[in-house]
Formats: C-alpha cells, structure tokens, sequence
C-alpha cells in the first residue's frame, strides 16, 4: 500500500534520505530483506525508482544508510544513557544502553533483519564492513564501561571483562530475535528485557548499589529521536544495483 505524501516533490533531500531509509526498514519488517528492491520502496512511498535513486545511485548505498542510520540511533542511545551526569556510574549508564537498544530494536525490528542477513553482507562487502566498524566501536565502549566499573569496584577484579561484554551482546540479540524473528510482544520482550539484565547484573557479580539511581523506562511506543552523538564515521563507498 502506498503512503504517498502531499507536496513529495518538495520534501528537503535530507527528510527524503530519512524517509527511504525508515521505509527501507517498514518494508524488510515485513517482508524481509531480501525481497526490498527499490521499485518496492518507490511504489511504498510514491515516488518513480528514478526518484530513489536520484538519491541513492544503487541498492548497495540504501544499505549503506541504513546501516548509517543505524550508527546514528546508536549515538543517540549513548549520549541519552550518560545523561548530564559529568562522570556517570558505569553500570548505571550500562543499564541505559542495553535498556535504550531494546527499545530500538522494539521500534524498528526490521533492524534486526538486515543485521541477521548474510544475503546482505556478502552481496555487499563494503556494507559487511560497514558493519564490523559499528560492532567493534560498540564492543569498546561497553568493554570500558565495564574496566571502569572493575576499577570502582562495582565489579569484581577478577571480572572477566571481555566475556562479560560478549554476554551484554549476547543478551541483545537474543531479545532482537525475539522482537524481530519471533514476532513477540513489545511489552513481552520490553519485560523481559529489564528482567534479563537484572540477570546479567547477577551473573557478572555486580554491586546493586551501583545501579542507584537508574531511571526507569517505559515500552517504546513510537519513532525514535534526534541525533547526538558520534558513532565510528560512516565510508561513502558504494554497493552494487
């Protein structure tokens, strides 16, 4: 079904960019991403497949942002977890990070379709790149959040840290197949989310007092918000049509 807009043609290039990339992830929600072609994203928002790729010249690029996109919802995530705090408990601000992903994933499961796609990665490459950018940046920032909790002692010093981050990512995408693969309930996989990083806060030993102060969250119910931060910088090489 067509969700044509009044006045398309005079849509700024950025929204354009935004609304392909959202469409991009409605259409891999629901039919997967293997079957989203560019006449399918056209035809969704009302535009000529020329007009789609006056902004991204190939498939390839509408990959490419939406894994940019992606990096940018991540940023945002981040800077929304360390809050105006100047030097923010590490496991409180943890908390907020895995809690601000679920609610991401949650909004846009079709994220995690494209994420799980190896169709994707390998027609691809620079995408699959792409991607291993964004996960090794994230990987860090947790892996830190982690020595710095360590170095608080809100986590023991014999903390293996580099399985504790795998375990938080882990966690992640098991809610992630949930949401996205599973289909579950917003409000199924949003109670299970906080129940299990309660559980992953036990297992690696953590100080319950290090999370005072942890603002809680309600079930996302919409879009998500503006930009912030910076995640790793995105290339502009190009996929393939």
């Amino acid at each position: 079904m067509k969700r044509a807009t009044t006045l398309r043609d005079r849509m700024p290039a950025a929204a354009r960019k935004r609304q392909i990339v959202e469409t991009t992830l409605e259409l891999v929600a629901e039919h997967g991403a293997d079957a989203v072609s560019a006449q399918l994203i056209a035809d969704t928002i009302g535009l000529s497949q020329p007009a789609v790729f006056r902004h991204f010249p190939t498939k390839g690029a509408v990959w490419m942002a939406v894994i940019g996109w992606l990096q940018d919802r991540l940023a945002d995530v981040w800077s929304e977890a360390r809050g105006d705090q100047e030097d923010p408990p590490p496991l409180w601000v943890l908390k907020r990070v895995f809690l601000g992903h679920i609610e991401l994933i949650i909004r846009y499961p079709g994220l995690a379709k494209v994420v799980f796609s190896d169709h994707i990665r390998h027609q691809y490459p620079a995408l699959h790149e792409q991607f291993h950018a964004l996960h090794r940046w994230y990987e860090r920032e947790v892996t830190t959040l982690l020595d710095d909790a360590v170095r608080t002692s809100d986590l023991p010093s014999t903390t293996d840290v580099g399985a504790a981050a795998t375990l938080f990512f882990c966690a992640i995408q098991g809610l992630a197949f949930q949401s996205a693969i599973a289909r579950y309930r917003r409000s199924h996989v949003w109670d299970r989310a906080t129940r299990v990083f309660a559980l992953y806060v036990s297992a690696i030993g953590a100080r319950q007092t290090a999370l005072d102060g942890s603002m809680h969250r309600r079930p996302p119910p919409a879009r998500a918000a503006a930009q912030r931060t910076s995640a790793p910088h995105r290339t502009s090489r190009r996929g393939e049509r």
